[in-house]
């Protein structure tokens, strides 16, 4: 089992992800979006990103 390194540029991507993601979910809950809203939000995110990932391995 290998360890990973993190880098400091992996350290400030996810400190940025963090910061967006916060950010997204303060803008959205002033918009008046309800908390299932926003989950129904990152299921589908998660959705997307899963099957753009699939089409790059079947691709490989």
């Amino acid at each position: 089992m290998h360890a990973t390194q993190t880098t400091p540029k992996d350290l400030a991507t996810n400190k940025s992800v963090h910061i967006l993601a916060r950010s997204l979910f303060r803008e959205m809950r002033q918009q008046g979006y309800t908390e299932e809203q926003i989950i129904g939000l990152s299921t589908e995110l998660i959705h997307l990103v899963n099957e753009d990932l699939q089409k790059r391995l079947a691709a490989e």
